[in-house]
């Protein structure tokens, strides 16, 4: 029996063991996901799912082993462990279903970029995009659900979208901040983005209070929006990307307005 058939018959048990535990709605919300998806047997979602379930098991384990009125601590053990063996088989699984692109067919591919953000960071992430627009991006190469002009058109299913759109070399921009990670919605962006197997970055807004979780990885630097030697290494990530030239006393005047903004929107 494979790994998913398997999963097919333990995602109720899982389900169980977790709500008699807590009825977080993050968590809650994280389960039901991941029993849609094994019914529809869309299995990037469920590696995504049992990927969140992993790190919020992280968090909370060493909490649930000393909870005096938790009686199957050993459950839990044995619960994060079996989504750990999950995760591996099934991502096995799908390596052996990709047909990868040609290095060639890839260097055709024109660079676009996801904003992957809150609504309710909107101010922000406007001036973030604008900033990239004034640096020389294109306005075509930008994917930003917060602009009519740069987002994604209403009534479509965002999984299903990003899996047609966000290919080749689409790199997702993570603008993490507390609203981020407060939003059902942001997470099912962050799966339908780490789904589609691009490459990343992320980007710390000033009110970013907690750390980063979920299927992003730690390991790899952020910027901080706050921080002009952040700022001056996103600048030429962006340049060398889209092949911009730009001027220093351009650039110091795009960069001090960007910051400003920043200070009156925080201050």
């Amino acid at each position: 029996m494979d790994a998913f058939k398997k999963l097919t018959y333990d995602v109720p048990g899982i389900q169980g063991v977790i709500r008699k535990y807590t009825g977080e709605p993050y968590i809650s919300n994280i389960m039901e996901q991941l029993v849609r998806a094994v019914g529809e047997r869309k299995l990037d979602e469920v590696i995504y799912f049992l990927e969140l379930i992993n790190d919020w098991y992280g968090q909370n384990q060493s909490r649930i082993q000393s909870n005096e009125y938790v009686s199957n601590h050993n459950v839990h053990l044995a619960l994060e462990q079996k989504i750990k063996d999950y995760i591996s088989e099934l991502k096995n699984l799908v390596d052996s279903q990709i047909d990868d692109k040609s290095t060639e067919d890839r260097g055709k591919e024109e660079m676009k970029i996801f904003v992957s953000h809150s609504s309710k960071d909107k101010s922000i992430c406007d001036a973030f995009v604008e900033l990239m627009e004034v640096i020389g991006v294109p306005e075509e190469m930008i994917l930003y659900t917060s602009s009519a002009r740069h987002g994604i058109p209403g009534d479509l299913d965002i999984f299903d979208y990003l899996r047609q759109n966000l290919s080749g070399q689409t790199t997702v921009f993570f603008m993490l901040s507390d609203n981020y990670y407060e939003s059902v919605y942001c997470l099912n962006e962050m799966g339908a983005a780490w789904i589609a197997r691009n490459d990343f970055s992320t980007f710390i807004l000033p009110n970013f209070s907690g750390e980063i979780r979920g299927v992003i990885d730690r390991n790899k630097k952020g910027y901080s929006l706050m921080e002009p030697i952040d700022l001056i290494q996103f600048k030429n990530k962006l340049l060398e990307s889209f092949e911009i030239n730009l001027s220093e006393n351009k650039w110091e005047d795009i960069k001090n307005n960007f910051i400003e903004k920043l200070r009156r929107t925080y201050s």
